[in-house]
């Protein structure tokens, strides 16, 4: 049946006190997937590899410099990656602490927010507007680390944001209010935010992947030896590309739907983590009109599969039918793709 929540009533994932965050379910293992260098040294290390066969074969030092440039390039987003969103491992042995924010004690500057903590000190944090309005709206974060950089979860969102206390707030910032709430998932404020970061993010995946289409065709001018090769990847980046600008377009529509289905989700096994962090989970659920079908999310957002798996539901934008349906969490920055049936 329709329903039309506010957030208070939604049941999302939480992270749990009572217990060291690497042992946390879905989380723990969310971060080790993370935290994988493997990826990262395979992928960096074939350009390496690349650059050092065009150096002695000869094909000048501009080519094989772009290569070493762009292994660099890879290997520092990963980095940060790795440095903005992984605790370090004598951190998953700790548990987080929950801090309820009181009146006044949230403030933002631009994208950095300030949390005032219960010793007067100031949590310094950046973050999108959709995590603002999640934070602003459930006012409550956890915290990881006990020194003067630790890391903060969020209510709904298995992924964490480094951060820092300092002892004032952030230089300019005012109070940030309540956002209006809605139980339409077209006109939900933290959902819509977070379809135009999605979009974004396609978009900057559109561009490196271009980039690297641009890279292969160069490859392939100077380097007859593998041009099939080299134009063969380009021509599969480009088509990449394009996929990706297709996606960020289809983000930046509204979602059609104006009310929410809640049902009932029981798994038929564990949640299970692929190496490049999305999860896949299956199970059955029971539609309106009382039928029991299975349902599947083959490459789910990690904090997608870990409400389902917290809570036993499903939110459902608009009414379920069988097939490719949207799926969320209202009031909070989770979306994915269900098939029912």
């Amino acid at each position: 049946m329709p329903i039309v929540p506010v957030p208070e009533r939604v049941r999302a994932f939480e992270l749990d006190p009572a217990m060291p965050s690497g042992a946390l379910p879905i989380f723990g293992e969310y971060l080790d997937r993370l935290g994988d260098t493997a990826n990262r040294w395979l992928v960096a290390g074939f350009f390496v590899v690349f650059g050092v066969a065009q150096f002695l074969a000869g094909a000048g030092v501009a080519l094989p410099v772009g290569t070493f440039a762009l292994a660099g390039a890879i290997e520092a987003r990963w980095l940060y990656r790795t440095h903005v969103r992984v605790p370090e491992t004598r951190l998953k042995r700790e548990a987080f602490r929950q801090v309820d924010i009181t009146a006044g004690g949230l403030v933002a500057a631009g994208r950095t927010v300030g949390v005032r903590l219960p010793d007067g000190r100031w949590l310094r944090v950046r973050l999108d507007e959709a995590h603002r309005l999640l934070v602003a709206g459930h006012r409550r974060v956890w915290l990881l680390g006990r020194g003067p950089k630790v890391f903060v979860g969020f209510a709904g969102v298995v992924r964490v944001r480094r951060a820092g206390i300092h002892d004032t707030p952030p230089p300019g910032a005012v109070p940030v209010p309540r956002p209006a709430g809605s139980g339409s998932p077209r006109l939900d404020p933290v959902l819509t935010a977070h379809r135009r970061q999605l979009a974004r993010d396609l978009r900057a995946t559109a561009a490196f992947l271009l980039l690297l289409s641009g890279f292969a065709v160069w490859v392939g001018l100077d380097v007859p030896v593998v041009r099939w090769v080299a134009w063969t990847f380009g021509a599969g980046a480009l088509l990449g590309a394009l996929a990706a600008v297709l996606r960020s377009v289809a983000h930046h529509r509204p979602l059609p739907a104006d009310h929410w289905t809640e049902l009932r989700a029981v798994l038929d096994g564990p949640v299970r983590l692929r190496r490049h962090g999305t999860a896949r989970l299956s199970g059955l659920t029971m539609l309106a009109d009382g039928r029991v079908v299975p349902f599947r999310l083959p490459k789910a957002d990690p904090s997608m599969a870990a409400n389902i798996a917290a809570t036993g539901r499903l939110w459902i934008a608009g009414v379920p039918h069988p097939g490719a349906a949207r799926t969320g969490l209202p009031g909070y920055p989770v979306l994915g793709t269900v098939w029912l049936g």
